[in-house]
């Protein structure tokens, strides 16, 4: 910073300063728009939808997930029925979770098993296509 010998050097300092702050506020508040633009529901909603459908992987984990939370729902209905016998209803809330956990774990695997099994046979067979 330069050193100010005159009050007209320290007015217009100032002046600089106040522009300055005025730019910097007016970039801040562009900036808090533009974040509370992209934090509303339907964008957020968009986002996730875009890097759900062209990610693979998720796409896999999601619906691993939701076929284990159904086997598991299917599962507690099976256990409690419309008791409500709260030791029975606590029974079905384990098991559920338990099944659910169970089948999100393992269905990778029992997905990958028929894909095997086939390239044993055709191997098996000597119809190697690769």
């Amino acid at each position: 910073m330069r050193k100010i010998s005159s009050t007209a050097e320290l007015k217009a300092s100032i002046r600089e300063l106040e522009l300055k702050t005025q730019r910097q506020e007016q970039a801040l508040k562009e900036n808090a728009k533009s974040a509370a633009k992209n934090f509303k529901p339907m964008n957020l909603l968009k986002l996730g939808v875009s890097k759900f459908t062209t990610n693979p992987d998720m796409r896999t984990t999601a619906i691993n997930t939701f076929i284990g939370l159904a086997a598991g729902y299917i599962t507690r209905k099976l256990v409690v029925g419309k008791s409500r016998n709260i030791f029975k209803r606590t029974l079905g809330a384990a098991v559920q979770a338990g099944i659910t956990k169970y089948i999100h774990k393992k269905l990778p695997g029992w997905q990958q098993k028929p894909t095997r099994l086939l390239l044993r046979n055709e191997a098996a067979n000597g119809n190697n296509y690769r």
